[in-house]
């Protein structure tokens, strides 16, 4: 569950946030009259956005898989498709398909930062935590002020056992929200480890004084 204040609803473009907005503004698919009626001939087209709608208002993960595949067949550069699949995959232990899908999603849109920090939630299902740091840091150099990613990394380092690194991560996040409440419990959680273990890394020969 991400913090208060962290905006990862701009990163995960799920059924509550665009998908939600299509379902109002999206037209259903309709059939164009090509001015051949006196042939007989009429063209159906298919709107991919629609399949988005479909598998927003779908609870089956299997089902949205195949909704999204639908919309890319139509439109194979279709980038909430490859974000949204991405993110299915994800949540169903597939995490090396989802980055696939969140690479191909890049390459569409370079420069779309909350894709990199869903590839940080791929790596951290990995267990690549150096990897995600990664995507974090990428992140930060564009946007120092991005809550959500001060949060994750803070995460990430403290499964690392960098205790130190790890608190000075969510420190940085409550300089930019000071109201984020899990943020600071997290940051709580942590002093208490650190105080329980004695140390600001998780080794036997590093000592907290």
């Amino acid at each position: 569950m991400a913090p208060k204040g962290v905006r990862i609803n701009h990163y995960l473009e799920t059924e509550g946030s665009e998908m939600a907005e299509e379902n109002n503004t999206t037209e259903s698919t309709t059939v164009k009259q090509q001015g051949m009626e006196a042939a007989g001939k009429t063209e159906e087209t298919e709107d991919p956005r629609q399949f988005l709608i479909m598998a927003g208002e779908n609870d089956n993960y299997e089902d949205k898989l195949s909704l999204y595949d639908k919309a890319l067949n139509l439109d194979p550069m279709y980038f909430d498709a490859w974000l949204q699949k991405g993110f299915v995959l994800d949540r169903l232990g597939k995490s090396e398909e989802a980055l696939a899908c969140y690479n191909r999603a890049l390459e569409i849109d370079p420069d779309h930062l909350g894709i990199r920090c869903l590839k940080g939630f791929a790596y951290n299902n990995l267990k690549d935590f150096e990897k995600a740091i990664e995507c974090y840091d990428e992140v930060l150099k564009v946007n120092s002020d991005d809550v959500f990613s001060w949060y994750q990394k803070g995460s990430v380092l403290e499964n690392l056992g960098r205790y130190g690194e790890a608190m000075e991560s969510y420190d940085r996040a409550l300089e930019i929200d000071p109201t984020d409440v899990l943020i600071r419990e997290k940051k709580l959680r942590l002093l208490g480890l650190i105080y329980k273990k004695g140390t600001l890394t998780d080794s036997p020969d590093s000592d907290f004084n």
